[in-house]
């Protein structure tokens, strides 16, 4: 199991990737007799997580060609509120990262329940996106676990759950008996999901 990690909120944007300019193949001179050579094509840039399946690369796409909100800058003597992305694949914590750059949040991934629980003991939350499909504990057993916390300021943490199940419904179902205050299913979209955040974690002001 990796530990969880803090990621800050500039993270939340993809650096440009720097790129070298081509060089153009040598000609060959007149002096040669030789046929004249074919420059091999360029090899396929590897993807930056690895392979993705079709609902992430759906999830991708949508964000590409979605007008987010321009990214939001904290507001002096506002504390940044802090997010735990709970879900096993890298690339949709990058993904809600992104959609979420409309509030200054600082982020805290795990890539499992149990890691998540682990920052919980550790460290302030104000908000937990999980997934709930995950190996070992699920994200409705994660929510029951942070609910029945003796940390009543744990206990109370708003919790929304994602899912890419087919049968959202009882997942839904699971994750109310659990206590979750929002449920989306994926692929969701950056309007979706800023409406959600928005209702179960209110803007902070400053004090």
């Amino acid at each position: 199991m990796k530990p969880a990690t803090v990621v800050p909120e500039a993270a939340a944007t993809s650096s440009p990737r720097p790129t070298t300019a081509p060089t153009e193949p040598p000609r060959p001179s007149a002096a040669s007799t030789g046929p004249a050579l074919t420059p091999a094509p360029p090899a396929e840039s590897s993807r930056p997580f690895g392979v993705i399946n079709s609902e992430t690369a759906k999830a991708f796409a949508a964000a590409a060609t979605t007008e987010t909100r321009a990214f939001a800058r904290p507001e002096p003597g506002v504390q940044p509120q802090r997010v735990l992305l709970v879900d096993d694949s890298r690339s949709i914590r990058t993904l809600l990262k992104i959609y979420l750059m409309a509030r200054s949040f600082e982020y805290i991934e795990a890539e499992s329940a149990e890691a998540g629980l682990k920052v919980l003991e550790t460290q302030p939350v104000d908000l937990i996106l999980t997934d709930f499909h995950m190996d070992g504990m699920n994200g409705a057993d994660f929510a029951a676990t942070v609910r029945a916390s003796r940390d009543v300021k744990v206990a109370k943490i708003p919790i929304l759950m994602m899912t890419g199940d087919a049968n959202a419904a009882e997942v839904r179902n699971k994750g109310q008996k659990a206590g979750i205050n929002a449920f989306v299913r994926k692929p969701v979209s950056c309007a979706q999901l800023m409406t959600l955040v928005d209702t179960i974690l209110p803007t902070p002001k400053k004090g």
